[in-house]
């Protein structure tokens, strides 16, 4: 059963406010579909979805329309463009991360972090060549050049890692 709620105590500035966030979120200036809005979030966020739920439409996969305000479209295509993927892509990698609690790791991300540790891999081999060197006494000429290339690598690496690890909290 639907009820009516009222709200009491907003100044008419900060009705004002509410109006204009509600047009930038959901493109219709109602502070009432804000505030439903917003406890419907808050009250699915209190309880799980649980797997164990049946699907109503017999299928694994349904087809849903989103109407989304301009700026929220801008942002997806830029993510999808950036990704190197669809808006379709995009859209889906955001819902499943949301409802998963579990960060994405968009296809570009993940060939940075192939190509890093294969860079990390070539790194490793070197020093064990090095250290199989020393170990059998021989006499190599080991720069200051040559670890600082290393450490740059090693720099090289802890960035992209970092970078990826930032792009997917902020998800």
């Amino acid at each position: 059963m639907k009820r009516k709620i009222g709200l009491y105590g907003l100044t008419d500035d900060e009705i004002q406010a509410l109006r204009r966030l509600a047009k930038d979120r959901y493109g219709k200036a109602s502070v009432s579909f804000l505030a439903k809005k917003t406890l419907q979030q808050m009250l699915a966020a209190s309880e799980p979805v649980s797997d164990s739920l049946p699907d109503p439409s017999g299928k694994h996969t349904r087809r849903i329309t989103l109407n989304l305000p301009a700026r929220d479209c801008r942002y997806l295509y830029a993510a999808a463009k950036e990704q190197h993927g669809s808006v379709n892509d995009t859209v889906r990698d955001i819902i499943q991360t949301h409802i998963r609690r579990h960060p994405f790791v968009s296809q570009r991300e993940a060939d940075a972090l192939y190509q890093s540790n294969a860079q990390l891999l070539r790194i490793g081999r070197n020093i064990n060549q090095i250290a199989r060197q020393l170990n059998t006494g021989e006499n190599i000429s080991l720069t200051t050049r040559h670890i600082l290339d290393l450490k740059a690598f090693i720099d090289a690496h802890t960035e992209t890692v970092a970078r990826v690890l930032s792009n997917n909290r902020r998800q």
